[in-house]
C-alpha cells in the first residue's frame, strides 16, 4: 500500500461527503419502502403476509452481517469494502426496480441488505482514520449523524409522492441514482494510501462469522416474528433460545481467538472501555424510541386518523429535520464538551419528548403532535452524534471498523426492538384500544430514556468514559 499523505481540508471535505451520502442512503432505503410496501402489495399481488417480508427479510439480513461487514473492512481494505458494498447496494436496487414479480423482489432486498451491512461499518470507520484531532472528529461524526436524518426525512415524503405520482419502482431507481453517485465520488474522494488493504491482512474469524451470523439471525427472526406469533410461541422461543446459545458460543470463540493471538471479529476489549459500553447502549435504547415513534406514529396518522401517506411523511418532518440541523450542532458541543454530557442531555429531551406524547389527546391537531414530535428530534439530534463519536473514540483507531460494527448492530436491533417489544405495549394496530395503548408505550419508552441517561451519566463520568480522542 502507496504511503499516505496528509490529507487536506478540500480532501477531508469530500470524503465526509461521500460517507453521509453512503448513511443517508441506508437511511432513505429503509423509510422510502416502508411507504411503498402497500403499492407494491397492489401492483405484484402480494399478500400482506409476503408483504412484511419486503422490509423484515432486509432487516435480518442487514443485522446478522453487520459484525462480519466491519471485519472484512479490515481484511479488504476499508476503500474496497465501501465500494464493494455500495455496488452491490446499487446492483439490488436495480434488481428491485425491474423484479418481475415478488420473489426476484425478495432477492433484490437481500442484496440492498448485503451491500448496506458491508458498506455501513465503513463509513465511520473512514471517518476515525481521516480525522485524527478529536475536536474536528466530533464535528465530523456529527455531519455523518445529520446525513442520517436527511435519509430518514427523506424517505416518508420522497415515498409518498413516488405513489402518488408515478410508480414505486421508481423509488428504487432513485436508490440506484444515489448509489451511483456515491459510488463515483467514493472512487475520487476516498485515498487508497489511507484506506487500502493493509500491509498485514488479518486471519478470518470463520467461527466468530458463523456465530454471530446465526445468533442475530435467529434473534431478528424472533423479535419480527414475535408480533405475528407471541412471545409464548414455540418457535419464537426457540428463535430467542439458539441465539442464547449462540451467543455463549461466540463470546468463548471470541475469547480463544485473542488466547491463540488471532484476530476476533468482535475483540472483547472493547467492552472494558466505559464510554464504548454507554455508546452501544443508548445507540440501542435511541433507536428502540426513534423507531417506536416513526412506526407507530405512522400508523396512528394513517390508519388512526385517516391522513394520506404523504401528510404522515410530511408530519415527521418537524421531527427529522431537527435530528438533521442539530447534528452538526451537537458534533461541534461534543468537541467542547466531551459525549457524555451531550448525550445524556439529548436522553433527557427525549424522554421530555415522549412523556408529552403520552399525555397528549388523542383528538389532538397535527400542530399539537409535532411540536413533541419535534422534542423527540431534538433529544435525538443531541444523541447521535456523541453516541457515534463514543463508538469509536473510546477504542483503539486499530479496532474502529470492529467498534463501528459493532454499534451499528445494537442500533439495528434497537430499530427492530422498537417495533416488536415496544409493540407489545401499544397492543394490535387494528383495534380500538390502539391510541390508548400509544399513549402508555410512549410511556414506558420515555421511562427507558431516562433510566439510560442515568446510566451513561454513571459510565461516563471518568476520563476514560468521556471520548475526547
Amino acid at each position: 500500500m502507496p504511503a499516505a499523505e496528509e490529507p487536506t481540508a478540500a480532501s477531508r471535505v469530500a470524503v465526509l461527503t461521500a460517507m453521509c451520502l453512503g448513511l443517508a442512503l441506508s437511511m432513505f432505503n429503509s423509510t422510502i419502502v416502508n411507504v411503498m410496501v402497500p403499492a407494491i402489495g397492489d401492483s405484484l399481488g402480494s399478500s400482506s403476509s409476503q408483504l412484511q417480508w419486503i422490509s423484515s427479510l432486509y432487516t435480518l439480513v442487514y443485522a446478522a452481517l453487520l459484525l462480519p461487514g466491519g471485519a472484512l473492512g479490515n481484511r479488504l481494505g476499508r476503500r474496497t469494502a465501501f465500494l464493494s458494498g455500495i455496488s452491490g447496494f446499487a446492483g439490488g436496487s436495480l434488481l428491485c426496480a425491474v423484479s418481475p414479480g415478488f420473489a426476484v423482489l425478495l432477492v433484490g432486498r437481500v442484496v440492498q441488505a448485503l451491500g448496506a451491512a458491508l458498506m455501513l461499518p465503513q463509513t465511520l470507520s473512514i471517518l476515525v482514520h481521516e480525522y485524527a484531532d478529536p475536536r474536528a472528529r466530533a464535528r465530523a461524526v456529527g455531519i455523518w449523524a445529520g446525513g442520517a436524518s436527511l435519509g430518514l426525512a427523506a424517505g416518508p415524503v420522497l415515498g409518498g409522492l413516488v405513489v402518488a405520482a408515478t410508480s414505486w419502482r421508481l423509488g428504487f431507481v432513485l436508490s440506484l441514482v444515489l448509489a451511483l453517485v456515491t459510488i463515483a465520488l467514493s472512487w475520487v474522494a476516498v485515498p487508497v494510501a489511507r484506506h487500502g488493504r493493509p500491509a498485514h491482512v488479518p486471519a478470518v474469524d470463520l467461527a466468530g462469522g458463523i456465530l454471530s451470523v446465526i445468533c442475530l439471525t435467529a434473534l431478528v427472526f424472533g423479535l419480527i416474528e414475535s408480533s405475528a406469533r407471541g412471545w409464548g410461541s414455540p418457535l419464537i422461543l426457540a428463535a430467542f433460545g439458539v441465539s442464547a446459545v449462540a451467543l455463549a458460543a461466540f463470546l468463548w470463540a471470541q475469547a480463544r481467538a485473542a488466547l491463540l493471538g488471532q484476530a476476533p471479529l468482535m475483540p472483547l476489549r472493547l467492552w472494558r472501555s466505559p464510554g464504548f459500553i454507554a455508546a452501544n447502549v443508548t445507540g440501542l435504547v435511541y433507536f428502540v424510541a426513534f423507531f417506536a415513534v416513526l412506526y407507530f406514529y405512522s400508523v396512528d396518522l394513517q390508519d388512526s386518523r385517516g391522513h394520506s401517506a404523504l401528510v404522515a411523511g410530511l408530519s415527521f418532518l418537524p421531527l427529522t429535520l431537527v435530528v438533521a440541523v442539530l447534528g452538526p450542532i451537537a458534533g461541534r458541543l461534543t468537541g467542547a464538551f466531551g459525549t457524555g454530557p451531550v448525550m445524556v442531555a439529548g436522553l433527557v429531551v427525549a424522554a421530555v419528548g415522549c412523556a408529552l406524547l403520552a399525555l397528549a389527546s388523542h383528538d389532538a391537531s397535527l400542530a399539537d403532535l409535532q411540536w413533541r414530535l419535534a422534542l423527540v428530534g431534538i433529544g435525538s439530534g443531541l444523541i447521535s452524534s456523541p453516541t457515534s463519536t463514543a463508538a469509536v473514540s473510546s477504542v483503539p483507531a486499530a479496532d474502529s471498523g470492529s467498534a463501528s460494527a459493532v454499534y451499528n448492530t445494537f442500533r439495528q436491533l434497537g430499530s427492530t426492538l422498537g417495533v416488536a417489544a415496544i409493540g407489545v405495549v401499544v397492543g394490535p394496530t387494528d383495534r380500538p384500544t390502539f391510541p390508548s395503548g400509544l399513549e402508555h408505550a410512549m410511556g414506558v419508552v420515555a421511562g427507558l430514556l431516562v433510566v439510560t441517561a442515568l446510566l451513561a451519566a454513571v459510565l461516563t463520568r471518568s476520563p476514560r468514559g468521556t471520548a475526547h480522542g
